[in-house]
């Protein structure tokens, strides 16, 4: 389990309440920061930017007062410390319980700057409606390295007289997102309870701010960021520099498009972990697009979509890179949808646009269903980059629009059953080397340390030597040797040599009709089969045809073309590996439907290149 936040609950039926609030899409920046007070103003640490303490520090204590003023008899507060990175470090509660004011103390809070959200319910245990948030500066490097006490305080009902925004000055680079605080304060200073979106932030031409506060500089620049409370005509402005972000050509860049707003989330913090143990390299960057969901899934780290440039780190169970974008949203306001291939396609131009590099990889992160759309009751969340926060899937038709426009050295697909000739025919256009699996691997997928060791220690290689290592690093990763575990690297140059051959199969099946059923069927039960269910019959493509050759029954037509095929593959087949879960693996799979399971999907298949080019999808339509 990587770092997730501490949250101490006072009951069971708070558990949701936090999940519920959680901290938003965060962000934070990395400029180190320290200062003297939390609680009401004074001179702040790196003019409050959030973040650790500039030196060592001890441990801090928070202590936090409420005036419920005017809140319900009833009402009660949830009470987060939040870090940079919009997670909650500490979260406590209090109920009003008919008192005039309560006080908690929180000891032990990392030395840093955050934000201390305080969060006003109508009833009890976070029940009822949310009738305000109080937002401040919690700064506890002041007095390092002994560490420190500060106070904070907050009111209901109170009359607004001020407002103080955090950071007040600060400079960052193009694509370096920070969160501003802003809080309102009353005439002796406490932070005052105000509606969730009673605060806005502008940023002029320099940039755009998402709802809980980050900024996403966008422009160079030097302007004001102003803060707003129009319920009371209130204002404040802080300073705001932006810097383009330099430009430099690398050796390779890898773009991972790491969509997992799905039950995967877990898998996606290990993986980017790995990513960070081989990102020593600067001339070998790796560059996420990464979404989770908390709205799917509750336990997720983080929720929406944020853009990364992985940073070095050589600690276990701990990402430390921090988002270059945060909260990024689609024109209906809702965080990007993933199932969209021109989301995907905005994500590869945005990568190169900002991080050019000599060579590419483009790695497509998520479950995989082969050429077919995800079926409704049937395993329904497992497709090409299917985001369960919207419902939808970049289907195997889409990969033009997906692509359009770009190429890539290395296009890996860690999903599941996605290196079928189906699927990589239509995307052979786009890259020189076309890599995956034709089982469904562990929700772990690709050990990215071990893949991309090479790349970071000897990028120079050729690119087809460079791509055995998502071969050897998944055959050879100890926790999966009792797992079925394929992998094999296509040329796509060659592919079209197979689909020819492929073509001239079909014409033999077609041919052979119903004489050739009982070699048909009996090829279709004793070929290497992957994820098998009513409507799907993938089979390695070369065994099948090995079984086609063996059976007397079939037609020398048939037998010849099934030669003639294996011997297209073998040449394409750049590099495979499979372990004895998977025996009769030789790199690449194909539908082998009976016309009953193929029918009903015959419209979809039609639409594949694959389909267009070649006879096969007929042959499946009439298949026994």
């Amino acid at each position: 389990m990587l770092k997730m936040k501490s949250v101490l609950l006072w009951a069971t039926a708070l558990t949701l309440a936090i999940l519920i609030i959680g901290c938003g899409g965060g962000g934070g920046g990395t400029g180190q920061t320290g200062g003297s007070n939390g609680g009401s103003g004074g001179d702040l640490t790196n003019n409050g930017r959030l973040g650790l303490c500039p030196v060592s520090a001890a441990n801090g204590v928070l202590s936090y007062t409420t005036r419920w003023g005017t809140a319900p008899s009833d009402a009660s507060q949830i009470i987060q410390v939040i870090d940079s990175d919009g997670n909650t470090v500490r979260s406590d509660s209090m109920s009003r319980l008919g008192q005039g004011s309560s006080t908690i103390s929180m000891a032990g809070l990392p030395a840093s700057v955050a934000e201390v959200r305080a969060t006003l319910y109508s009833g009890p245990g976070a029940t009822g409606s949310v009738l305000g948030v109080a937002r401040t500066i919690l700064d506890l490097c002041g007095r390092a390295p002994l560490g420190t006490t500060l106070s904070v305080r907050t009111t209901v009902g109170e009359t607004p007289v001020s407002l103080q925004t955090t950071p007040t000055r600060v400079t960052l680079q193009t694509q370096q997102p920070t969160r501003y605080i802003t809080t309102v304060r009353t005439a002796d200073g406490s932070a005052l309870f105000v509606a969730p979106s009673a605060i806005t932030w502008t940023a002029g031409a320099l940039g755009t701010f998402s709802s809980d506060g980050t900024l996403s500089p966008t422009n160079a620049g030097t302007g004001l960021v102003t803060a707003s409370l129009p319920s009371a005509g209130l204002t404040t402005t802080s300073e705001l520099t932006v810097t383009e972000t330099p430009i430099r050509q690398g050796k390779w860049t890898i773009l991972v498009f790491l969509n997992a707003a799905n039950d995967l989330y877990q898998a996606s913090d290990l993986n980017m972990d790995q990513m960070e143990r081989v990102a020593g390299n600067p001339d070998v960057r790796f560059v996420v697009q990464w979404k989770q969901s908390r709205t799917a899934f509750p336990g997720s780290s983080f929720d929406g979509v944020r853009r990364y440039l992985v940073q070095p780190d050589q600690t276990n169970g701990v990402v430390i890179s921090q988002p270059l974008q945060v909260n990024l949203r689609g024109n209906n306001g809702q965080p990007l949808d993933m199932g969209d291939p021109q989301v995907l396609n905005d994500f590869i131009t945005w990568g190169k646009a900002n991080y050019p590099a000599d060579r590419y990889v483009l790695v497509i992160w998520n479950h995989g269903a082969g050429w077919r759309r995800s079926a409704t009751g049937n395993m329904p969340t497992r497709g090409f980059s299917y985001d369960d926060e919207s419902g939808n899937a970049i289907q195997t038709w889409e990969t033009d629009q997906a692509l359009a426009g770009h190429s890539f050295d290395i296009l890996a697909w860690d999903a599941s059953l996605m290196q079928m000739i189906e699927v990589a025919y239509e995307a052979r256009s786009y890259a020189n080397y076309i890599v995956g699996s034709e089982e469904s691997p562990p929700a772990d997928g690709y050990p990215y340390d071990a893949v991309f060791g090479a790349f970071r220690d000897v990028p120079n290689r050729s690119t087809r030597d460079l791509s055995k290592r998502f071969v050897d690093a998944m055959v050879n990763h100890p926790p999966y040797e009792f797992r079925k575990i394929t992998q094999s690297v296509l040329e796509s140059s060659k592919l079209g040599a197979v689909a020819v051959a492929v073509d001239e199969l079909a014409k033999a099946l077609i041919a052979a009709g119903s004489s050739n059923s009982a070699a048909v069927i009996a090829a279709r039960n004793n070929s290497q089969s992957y994820s098998p269910t009513s409507v799907r019959f993938y089979r390695d493509l070369v065994h099948l045809c090995q079984l086609l050759e063996a059976d007397p029954s079939s037609p020398a037509a048939v037998r010849a073309a099934a030669v003639n095929v294996r011997a297209a593959v073998a040449n394409a087949v750049v590099w495979e590996g499979h372990n004895s879960q998977s025996p009769n693996s030789n790199g690449v799979s194909i539908d082998f439907s009976p016309s009953s399971a193929f029918l009903p999907s015959q419209s979809d298949y039609l639409r594949l290149k694959f389909a267009k080019d070649t006879l096969w999808g007929a042959w499946l339509g009439q298949a026994p």
